[in-house]
């Protein structure tokens, strides 16, 4: 390093990034938030705009297209004697038509007039959630727009461009004819689109640990580079003219990939080996990852803090630092050489083997850290897997590239290229449906803090430094094992000092984790009808975070979708093996009528191994100091409204107590007094509705602390100005997720914390 004056550079460069977005000098992270919406005039009712640009890039899903335009202007909507008003917009906006709207097929570079509902890009509500406002800054999008009328204005198009992207689509649709089965994968490696890769796939490969797989970075680009620059010196150019005729493809070959971060990494340190080549310097691995590095730095800093940017740049330093540690410490090779080898072809397999583990443990140990805060589980069985896949993986991406080529002309001549790669991808799969149905395949560990990162890179380079200042090879390899050890154990453990109760943001809809301090979680309810799959992308990722892996009990307060909608996807996940999280037990509210909602739910945690539990007025739950006492429904009592009949539990551990109150109404609320007895914590019953929470109710509770559950945008005037006003009448700090996202209560031993996610 002390020879690197580009890596010192390099650090100092990260860490003035960094330390700016953490003092908010210059805030990286809320560069989009910070680009507002101009006001009056260009924003009608309901967040209605009109706006004008380029269109740079199409986005494709299985549902929907999305169209990116660059150097865009808002219109005015107010009318104007000297003509047109317009406010051009920082950054780019990201237009998803609605269903109905005419079909977008016009060329990049084409002027468009869109009209339609503008919002900035929020980001995430809930510890754990995808974070979509720094992933689309990244790509230097701010805003989004729900289109519905589209204007084609002309303007000169961009031949370039759309050429590669009409030549993109035809490589996708050649492999989607000529393989459907494995058209996703393909697609993915060999030029980026992932439009068609199934969730089912994605999962499956991650479980393996070959996630990687589908990315186009440093091996597609190396491999594919140095093919060509085989080819070019095969056809007698000179090395300089070879070196770039590489760099052009593969730029172009960046462009028709669609231009990640790791893409243009990988293609950034390619361009600086061909130029060493071509000007017969030496080429230094860690100064042109740390050149590359700056230079997509100073083009969009938010890369610093992206799980793609991060887990590209791990792994070259995995290959260029951590690598030639392991192989001086353990000397491998040196062992080898001197043991007596008797057949030579022997000692190629026993060699590959032991550099393809060498590689694998050098990875493994340099982003596990990355691996866990960004994504909160650790595939056990990653090594081995990728120490049968890495190998064959050139076969599989030269096959699904000269298919993918040919199909365009003939796709029958395209299935015989594509044999070889289909049937590696079929065994990638098959290896990795094996390995996920082993015990433990993932490890839940969830998202370590900022000092278990360092403390764990600190143990990383004490145990090289000790490993390789040890005389003896025995002592030297035991204490490098015994410090990497100490560091995977402190940063996959987790440290919580009490009770924890969490009122996720789910929008219009409720849900709550309660998890103890041995460890034990406890769900209540968990739905939305205001936001899709609500269990996949919000409850399952806090969760996840938060390092469980088992719910001991999800409580169901009644079967209105917006509190169970999320339960069953989650259930229907568990079924078909698509997540490691376990269920416990379901309780349900014990009712002698039992709704279809119920039976509904009852027959998938059947399906999914998931043991059925009725409780009413009266039943308790307790498990480790922690009661969950049902206050209601009584079967005697029962109404004809399913939100009357709503699942009431009293939460106590030690001297805290927690009410959660489903739906009810005021009717049930007379009911249930002197029942009732002082609580810290208040779940605002059903979602802060005018007819719930009375006075009478809160005088016999008098609740400390609320939390209302509601969306934003809700057409229901949740939470109702006479609620609030009745809690703060009764001294209650009320906190709303709309506001405050998700809301922590830290339970101390005298007195309850609360933490908002926002603000």
């Amino acid at each position: 390093m002390v020879k690197r004056p580009m890596c010192w550079l390099c650090l100092l460069f990260i860490a003035a990034v960094w330390l700016g977005d953490l003092t908010g000098l210059v805030p990286v992270r809320e560069t989009a938030a910070a680009q507002s919406l101009p006001g009056e005039g260009f924003i009608g009712e309901k967040g209605q705009a009109v706006v004008y640009g380029r269109i740079y890039q199409y986005h494709y899903s299985k549902n929907s297209t999305g169209i990116c335009l660059t150097d865009v202007c808002l219109k005015s909507q107010l009318r104007s004697q000297v003509g047109d008003i317009s406010k051009k917009l920082s950054g780019r906006v990201i237009i998803y038509m609605q269903e109905g709207s005419e079909d977008v097929s016009q060329p990049l570079g084409t002027w468009v007039r869109v009209r339609g509902k503008l919002q900035e890009i929020e980001g995430p509500r809930n510890p754990g959630e995808f974070d979509s406002r720094l992933y689309y800054q990244t790509k230097k999008i701010y805003y989004r727009m729900s289109g519905y009328e589209l204007t084609d204005c002309g303007g000169e198009v961009w031949h370039l461009r759309e050429g590669l992207r009409q030549f993109r689509g035809r490589l996708a649709d050649s492999l989607e004819k000529a393989v459907p089965e494995q058209a996703g994968i393909l697609c993915a490696m060999v030029v980026g689109e992932k439009s068609l890769l199934a969730q089912e796939d994605k999962n499956l490969l991650a479980a393996g640990s070959l996630s990687h797989m589908i990315s186009i970075s440093g091996m597609h680009l190396s491999l594919l580079g140095m093919l060509c620059f085989y080819l070019c010196q095969r056809l007698r150019l000179g090395i300089g003219p070879a070196a770039m005729v590489s760099v052009g493809l593969m730029l172009f070959y960046g462009m028709l990939a669609g231009e990640g971060v790791a893409t243009m990494r990988a293609l950034g340190m390619f361009g600086l080996a061909m130029i060493a080549r071509a000007i017969r310097r030496s080429y230094d691995l860690l100064s042109a990852l740390a050149l590359s590095v700056i230079i997509l730095l100073l083009d969009n800093p938010a890369y610093l803090f992206y799980s793609g940017f991060l887990l590209s740049c791990g792994c070259i330093c995995a290959v260029g630092v951590v690598l030639p540690q392991i192989r001086e410490i353990f000397s491998f090779e040196k062992a080898q050489r001197k043991r007596e080898k008797k057949i030579i072809q022997r000692k190629i397999i026993q060699k590959k083997i032991i550099q393809t583990l060498e590689m694998g443990a050098a990875v493994q140990m340099t982003t596990l850290p990355l691996t866990t805060w960004f994504y909160y589980e650790i595939p056990i069985y990653g090594i081995l897997v990728n120490l049968l896949v890495v190998p064959t993986l050139a076969v599989t991406l030269v096959s699904g590239w000269a298919g993918a080529a040919v199909g365009i002309w003939s796709v029958s001549a395209a299935r015989v290229f594509l044999i070889p790669g289909c049937a590696l991808i079929r065994f990638y799969q098959g290896l990795c449906g094996l390995v996920k149905g082993l015990p433990g395949a993932m490890l839940t560990v969830g998202q370590p803090g900022i000092w278990q990162v360092l403390a764990y890179y600190g143990l990383l380079a004490a145990g090289f430094l000790l490993g390789r200042r040890t005389g003896r090879r025995a002592v030297g390899v035991s204490l490098c094992l015994l410090c990497v050890s100490a560091g995977v154990m402190l940063l996959c453990s987790r440290f919580q000092g009490s009770l924890e109760v969490t009122c996720l943001d789910v929008g219009q809809g409720d849900g709550a984790v309660a998890c103890t301090l041995q460890g034990k979680c406890f769900m209540v309810d968990g739905g939305s009808s205001s936001q899709k799959k609500i269990g996949q992308y919000t409850i399952l990722p806090f969760l996840k975070s938060q390092g469980i892996s088992r719910v001991d009990a999800v409580f169901v307060s009644h079967t209105d979708a917006d509190h169970i909608n999320g339960i069953e996807e989650i259930l229907d996940l568990i079924r078909t093996g698509q997540t490691s999280l376990k269920i416990c037990h379901l309780v349900l509210p014990g009712l002698e009528k039992v709704d279809e909602g119920q039976e509904r739910l009852a027959a998938l945690a059947a399906q999914a191994g998931v043991a059925v539990r009725y409780l009413n007025a009266g039943g308790k739950v307790e498990a480790y100091g922690v009661c969950w006492q049902a206050l209601s429904p009584s079967v005697r009592g029962q109404t004809d409204d399913i939100n009357e009949d709503s699942l009431v539990l009293l939460l106590e551990a030690g001297g805290f107590r927690g009410l959660f109150t489903g739906d009810i109404g005021e009717e049930q609320e007379e009911r249930l007094s002197g029942h009732l007895m002082d609580c810290d914590f208040l779940k605002v019953a059903h979602h802060g509705s005018r007819y719930s929470t009375g006075e009478r109710f809160l005088r016999e509770v008098c609740p400390k602390i609320g939390v209302a559950s509601a969306s934003a945008t809700n057409t229901y005037g949740h939470p109702h100005p006479d609620t609030l006003g009745r809690l703060e009448k009764n001294r209650c700090r009320v906190f709303l997720t709309k506001d405050s996202g998700a809301v922590t209560l830290k339970v101390g031993e005298d007195a309850v914390r609360v933490r908002t996610y926002l603000h």
